[in-house]
């Protein structure tokens, strides 16, 4: 006697076939209470518990896809805060490396300074002085043109001094001595020095402004995920309007008596 009981209650559907075999068993109740004129139209009754039960499985499903959808639109919006969060991690790791290569640039920067302080207070204690012959300046002009070379290959010049010292413009004289050049060379290389440590210093401000963009895009994914989620977790506890009950059956009976 209770193997029936207990293959219904494992079956998905067992509610629904519980809820119809209690309508089944409640017919003649249902058709007292809905009206007394029940008992001589049972069919018009049976079509309203079936319009009733229709209504009543529509409105289950739909309330099923609302909360599946809002499930799943909160899953979005989780996936988007977390992407978000790890653009957050992603900048200030830009960010510390471009600190990082700011301060290095201001390092090279200030030693580069400091060569030029000692190059030029070597100068003004040097005369430099030889015969001023086709081969001197020929030899002064390799010698200018092997260093910028040489600068250039280590970084401490831009590739275009090359061009400037082979064409002997942008300050680069091949006719000076030496010293000289050596001391025009320093103070090129400070000047390129300090701006590389000015282009870095910008990134590294774009680098800060990106971190404060992500952070208020990351707190407002945040807030919407947190919103989405109570949502959809309200979205599956609402209750789904029932269409079945004794009132509802005996406006829809009312009803089909009154259109008939």
């Amino acid at each position: 006697m209770n193997f029936v009981p207990q293959l219904l209650l494992a079956d998905s559907m067992t509610p629904v076939i519980v809820w119809m075999m209690l309508m089944v068993a409640a017919f003649p109740a249902a058709m007292l209470l809905a009206s007394p004129q029940a008992v001589h139209r049972p069919g018009q009754l049976v079509m309203a518990v079936v319009d009733v039960l229709r209504c009543h499985l529509e409105a289950r499903e739909q309330a099923r896809r609302e909360a599946a959808a809002a499930v799943r639109f909160a899953d979005q919006v989780r996936a988007s805060a977390v992407r978000a969060d790890e653009a957050v991690r992603y900048r200030q790791e830009l960010w510390r490396e471009s600190g990082q290569h700011a301060g290095d640039t201001w390092l090279t920067w200030q030693a580069a300074e400091q060569d030029v302080v000692r190059a030029r207070a070597a100068a003004a204690f040097t005369a430099p002085w030889s015969a001023r012959t086709p081969t001197e300046y020929a030899e002064r002009e390799r010698f200018l043109h092997r260093t910028v070379r040489d600068a250039v290959q280590r970084g401490d010049l831009p590739t275009t001094a090359l061009a400037a010292a082979l064409a002997g413009r942008g300050g680069w004289d091949p006719r000076l001595h030496p010293v000289e050049q050596e001391l025009v060379l320093l103070r090129a290389v400070a000047e390129h020095r300090q701006r590389c440590h000015q282009q870095a210093t910008v990134v590294e401000r774009a680098a800060w402004h990106d971190i404060r963009t992500a952070v208020t895009d990351r707190d407002r994914m945040r807030a919407e995920a947190a919103a989405a989620v109570h949502r959809a977790a309200r979205q599956r506890l609402r209750p789904v309007r029932e269409h079945w009950t004794i009132p509802a059956l005996r406006l829809t009976w009312g009803h089909q008596l009154a259109v008939r």
